[in-house]
């Protein structure tokens, strides 16, 4: 134990003082890890192997995976399949020479996967007994057959034709295993099979295994590792290490000690230039060629667990399991880059905002707190010292700078401090001095070639200064007096005559001796900001904006001189739109920025980009502003956000071209919604159905698997290659049918070409583009042609019979429009003379005449209240037919409209000496919304009806709620009853139930019952009948009224009075029997006489109304047109005015608003013969109180002048 612990101490005191050999840069092995966030199953990998395709294949403790540098495939158990994996801790997977993948289920035997990658096959110790064991720890392929070893069963053969033969532990001869227990399995370079037991090495000798002494103390010890390379064999023992050459001498290294149980070697890997990877129970180390190994931090997480298997490619790069991790990958350039870190370097400070190359070698470090630094060639840190730190007060560097004589400057916000060799300090402040700075932070500042010292100060100027003194010898103020502009800077550079070129917000100036200013460069673009410059040799200049990178060339000498713009570089050569944090040009001539996103080095010869970042193993890709520098020996370096500081050699020679695989990773069609894989080993053929194919493209090169670039050219589909970036998928939409050939390319990060790759499938035309399915279209067309001119004849006749119909309906709706405006006019003209007729007949009876007389006048007058009725069921047809009808909704008593009915009704049924019964369900909802009026004329019609047709008997009116809502009014009597075919003509128009002999006997004009149904089915009702001859008819009229809540008994009391009023275009008339006689040709008025203006352009309807207005002890005064009436309600004063609408000249709408506008303030009355819905809002809107449709009675003019008052 105290070898071990003495060579562990050797190891880490190398660690820190051995530098890789001959190299730039230290050697810090630094691992981009691959974790479960990238989709590894378990963060601990037992096994890692590649496959012949450049596939990786990794056993985890939670499944096994296939990674391709973008994503991984997972294979774990289901308890639903047998043919899964057996359990998911997986501690073994291997390749054989043809591609099968056999992996070993920790405590489950050996499985192997199927050449699909769908389903295992498994050897159990159950079902085979010859493997030995369920718990395999070593595979390895040898003399065409597998080779397993495991716990307790020895070592097993398997062959081709799955036999299996078993070779095990003897104590009785030599010529066997040492132990049944087998650690490990590996064939050397001479293709000699080695086992390494618990008890000891064997090797295979063709028939049997013998039994190997190693030298030293203990001839078989355990073995936990064999690895053979380079001709050689390595064994990890217990007891250290040891190694067999290719001419069969063992040998152990100078420390062996070191690997000695409980740090033994479970893995060896070769690396470059005879260096070694060595895998421990404790932790990986790195051994280089001739000295003591090291350990190499990898980043692991959680305890200490063993790494057992490492593998390396030939491309050099060396995947290694990081515990608590994952994976771990070293690209095969590593050793181009090195980084530094506080936690595990020793930075001191968080962030480092100025870098300067030192004179003795490496760089001056400064940080953002004073901190103050060198880091040697070799990787070594040497602070400064204490005093000298002291002396920087705290204060950020924002710039560095050594001069020859070891002197290093120091750029702070508001000082310049200078420390000599011997650790002297001298500081320049802004305090007014000949030599102070100037008011700003010192931001950038290097030596001239004429040994002067520049700096530019944010904002505030320029200033030069002598070394040995710190003097200042030139002090360039900001402004356009000296060229300077803001004075806003990024970057600074001296040209060949060493004169001071700066780039910044004013592009790029140039110092001018001669005429003491800066002056732009002629030739350079002045737009656009640059942040950074740098010369390539005296007559080449590079400039960075956001555009990108420009090259300008110097051409002519003296006053003829200027640059030229000859190249750029922007996003379409890799280099993105970013603000530039600095940039060098290495001795190749190439191009180094850095950027927050990374390093870019730009290749003019080649037009390739190298990109630096987080796949190289940088902890940051955000480099700091201003802090790239190039050391004399060509190493780039620059500190990181993240506080770490990075070295990159620019001198490193770049690998070698090589040809990653590129593979169709997966060929889908979208089928029933699903993705659907098919085998890419078989014909490929697209169903009919398909509707998009799916390609997925893997170039499995893993040094940089984002910056894989894919193109791919669809023969017959694309018309150029189609560039998908770092995306090898691509979905084909809308294929037709046909044979295709699709094309893939690939390149990796840094340009290398991967062998064009080509694919052939067919897409399936669907059954109808088949060819017998063409000679059935043919076939079909033939057909349809035969039928198309049949039908076309067909068509061409229908066309005319449409014409017909059509322009019968055109003559039938111009017939319907006549009828309507006749029946319209016919109304108004008929209700004037009606007025008269009336009027007069009203009047006349009012007289003292006799018998005879007043029979005679009866007999005009109710010839006329039936012309009146008639002419109004006409009207309402006609609205009806046109659809102007319009249906109040307003709120009304269902029960007190019943009793209104029962009153009118009553007397008119009793006269015939028939019965009324009136039914009422107490159910039925008293307050209703609805068209109170037009409910009332259809039970008045059908009540009316029973009337005429029942000689005796009864008639019944009754009313229920109904079923569904609303309510249900029946009017039932016990007539003469009708029959089926008396039923079904009942509800037409002019038809009455045996026609003209109904007709001739009832009278009536068969529009009645018509109207009614109409009306009904406005409401959205339905009128039914029921009847049978003899057995009289019962009609249910069911209208879905809306029920309201009860409301207090004094609102209930107005809206019963309310909805009391007459039909807008019946007007009650006064029957002949209840008009009474005037004494002395006058009827008793029951109030004071008015004073009333009567406006009326017929002398007759005048005439009717005087009379009427005087008979009830009013005076009137007529004037038969506008004017008049205008000029009279000036001259005179009047307690109310009748208007008529249609008055010559100006009309009565137009005089009644001109009589307001005058002052007439007293009631105005509407008199009218217009019969439609629009007359009467338009005279109340005219300023009308009251409306009136002729023909008027006197009791008509009495309530209307009493409710207007």
């Amino acid at each position: 134990m105290r070898h071990i612990i003495a060579w562990l101490l050797l190891g880490a005191c190398g660690l820190l003082l051995v530098p890789g050999a001959g190299a730039r840069v230290p050697d810090v092995p630094r691992l981009r890890h691959i974790d479960v966030a990238a989709g590894l199953p378990s963060s601990t990998v037992k096994s890692l192997k590649f496959d012949a395709d450049g596939f990786l294949w990794l056993a985890t403790t939670d499944g096994l995976a296939r990674y391709d540098g973008v994503g991984m495939q997972v294979w774990r158990h289901d308890p639903g399949d047998p043919s899964s994996l057996p359990a998911n801790y997986v501690t073994l997977v291997h390749v054989d020479p043809v591609g099968r993948i056999w992996v070993a289920p920790e405590g489950h035997g050996l499985s192997v996967l199927d050449s699909a990658h769908e389903s295992f096959r498994h050897y159990r110790l159950a079902t085979h007994p010859q493997i030995g064991s369920d718990d395999i720890w070593a595979l390895v392929s040898h003399e065409g057959a597998l080779w397993m070893g495991g716990y307790g069963g020895g070592v097993s053969r398997m062959d081709d034709d799955g036999t299996i033969t078993r070779f095990t532990a003897s104590e009785d001869t030599l010529r066997s295993l040492p132990s049944d227990i087998v650690l490990s399995l590996v064939v050397d370079g001479q293709g000699v099979l080695w086992a390494g037991t618990t008890k000891g090495l064997a090797r295979w000798t063709g028939t049997d295994f013998e039994r190997v002494v190693l030298p030293g103390g203990h001839a078989f010890p355990l073995i936990y590792s064999l690895a053979a390379f380079d001709g050689g064999l390595w064994v990890g023992a217990a007891e250290g290490v040891f190694r067999r050459s290719a001419d069969g001498r063992w040998e152990q290294p100078e420390w062996s000690a070191m690997f000695e149980r409980p740090n033994a070697i479970l893995h060896i890997l070769p690396g470059e230039d005879g260096e070694l990877w060595i895998s421990s129970q404790r932790q990986l180390w790195r051994a280089v060629a001739g000295q003591v190994p090291v350990p190499v931090p990898i980043g692991a997480k959680g305890p200490a667990l063993s790494i057992s298997e490492m593998i390396k490619q030939d491309s050099g790069a060396i995947w290694i399991p990081v515990p608590g991790v994952g994976l771990g990958y070293l690209p095969p350039d590593w050793r181009r880059i090195a980084q530094f870190s506080r936690d595990r370097d020793g930075l001191s400070a968080d962030l480092y905002s100025a870098i300067a190359p030192a004179r003795d070698g490496g760089v001056w470090l400064g940080g953002m707190r004073a901190e103050l630094e060198r880091l040697d060639p070799d990787g070594l840190l040497i602070p400064a010292k204490p005093e000298t730190v002291a002396a920087l007060q705290g204060m950020t560097s924002f710039t560095l700078s050594e001069d020859p004589a070891g002197r290093l400057w120091v750029g702070q916000r508001r000082e310049l401090v200078r420390i000599d060799a011997h650790g002297a300090v001298r500081r320049w402040g802004q305090d007014g001095s000949p030599d102070a700075t100037l008011p700003g932070p010192l931001t950038l500042m290097d030596l001239a070639p004429d040994g002067t010292l520049w700096m530019s100060f944010a904002g505030a100027g320029v200033q030069q200064r002598e070394l040995a003194t710190g003097r200042v010898l030139l002090t360039v103020p900001p402004g356009p007096a000296h060229g300077l502009g803001v004075g806003d800077h990024h970057a600074m550079a001296f040209d060949a005559g060493g004169a001071p070129w700066f780039g910044g917000a004013d592009g790029v100036l140039r110092w001018s001796a001669d005429a003491g200013r800066f002056e732009p460069v002629p030739g350079i673009r002045r737009d656009g900001r640059v942040f950074a410059l740098g010369f390539a040799g005296a007559d080449d200049l590079w400039v960075q904006r956001l555009s990108g990178l420009e090259h300008y060339r110097r051409e002519g000498e003296g006053e003829g001189e200027g640059w030229s713009l000859v190249a750029t570089a922007g996003a379409r050569h890799g280099i993105p739109a970013v603000e530039g944090a600095g940039l060098q040009i290495d001795r190749q001539g190439r191009v180094w920025l850095s950027t927050p996103r990374g390093l870019y080095r730009w290749d003019p010869d080649t037009g390739q980009t190298r990109h630096f970042g987080l796949f190289d193993g940088l902890s940051s890709q955000e480099f700091v502003n201003r802090t790239l520098v190039q050391t004399p020996d060509g190493v780039m370096v620059s500190a990181l956000a993240d506080g770490g500081v990075v070295l990159v050699d620019s001198l490193a020679t770049d690998l070698p071209p090589v040809r990653s695989p590129l593979h169709w990773d997966r060929f889908e069609v979208r089928r029933d919604g699903r993705w659907l894989p098919m085998d890419l080993q078989g014909p490929l053929a697209l169903a009919p159905g398909d509707r998009e194919l799916r390609v997925q493209l893997r170039l499995l090169a893993y040094d940089k698997p984002k910056a894989n670039a894919y193109v791919t050219l669809l023969e017959g589909y694309d018309r150029d290659w189609v560039n998908h970036g770092a995306e090898g998928e691509r979905i084909f939409a809308g294929l037709a049918p046909g044979q295709y050939t699709l094309h893939a390319r690939a390149e990796d990060a840094v340009g290398n070409e991967a062998a064009e790759q080509v694919l052939h499938f067919r897409v399936q035309p669907p059954w109808w583009q088949t060819g017998a399915a063409r000679v059935a279209m043919v076939c079909l067309l033939l057909l349809m042609a035969w039928w198309a001119v049949l039908e076309s004849r067909r068509r061409i006749e229908r066309r005319q019979a449409w014409k017909r119909a059509e322009h019968e309906r055109e003559v039938a709706h111009e017939a319907s429009l006549a009828k309507t405006r006749f029946l319209a006019t016919l109304g108004h003209e008929v209700r004037t003379p009606m007025t008269g007729v009336l009027g007069m007949s009203e009047l006349l009876l009012g007289t003292d005449l006799d018998t005879r007389q007043r029979s005679y006048t009866t007999s005009i007058h109710r010839a006329g209240e039936h012309l009146l009725r008639l002419v109004n069921d006409a009207l309402d047809l006609a609205r009806i037919e046109s659809g102007k009808l319009e249906l109040a909704t307003d709120e009304f008593d269902l029960h007190a409209l019943m009793d209104e009915l029962a009153e009118m009704s009553a007397p008119l049924v009793e006269a015939r000496g028939l019965a009324f019964v009136v039914d009422r369900d107490p159910a039925t909802p008293r307050r209703v919304r609805g068209d109170a009026v037009r409910i009332r004329q259809i039970l008045l019609n059908l009540i009316g009806n029973a009337v005429k047709f029942t000689e005796r008997g009864s008639i019944r009116l009754a009313i229920a709620p109904a079923d569904a809502g609303g309510v249900v009014l029946c009017i039932s009597d016990t007539g003469p009853g009708l029959n089926e075919e008396q039923v079904s003509r009942l509800f037409r128009r002019f038809e009455q139930a045996d026609g003209l002999r109904t007709a001739a006997r009832y009278g009536g004009s068969g529009l009645g019952l018509a109207i009614c149904q109409e009306l009904a089915a406005a409401m959205g009702g339905t009128i039914e009948v029921t009847s049978a001859p003899g057995e009289g008819a019962s009609f249910e009229v069911r209208l879905p009224l809306e029920s309201i809540a009860e409301e207090p008994p004094d609102e209930r009391g107005a809206a019963q009075a309310s909805s009391a009023s007459a039909l807008p275009d019946s007007p009650t008339l006064a029957s002949p029997a209840s008009i009474p006689a005037r004494n002395g040709g006058r009827e008793e008025a029951g109030a004071a006489g008015l004073s009333l203006l009567l406006v009326e352009d017929d002398p007759i309807v005048a005439d009717v109304i005087s009379g009427l207005l005087r008979g009830q002890g009013h005076a009137v005064v007529h004037a038969a047109h506008g004017l008049a009436a205008l000029a009279e309600s000036i001259m005179n004063r009047f307690d109310a005015a009748l208007l008529d609408l249609d008055l010559p000249g100006l009309d009565g709408l137009s005089l009644a608003r001109q009589l307001r506008a005058q002052g007439f303030s007293q009631p105005l009355i509407a008199v009218t013969a217009r019969a439609d819905a629009d007359a009467e809002p338009q005279a109340m809107a005219a300023g009308f109180d009251r409306f009136l449709r002729k023909p008027v009675t006197g009791a008509m003019l009495r309530e209307a002048l009493a409710a207007a008052r």
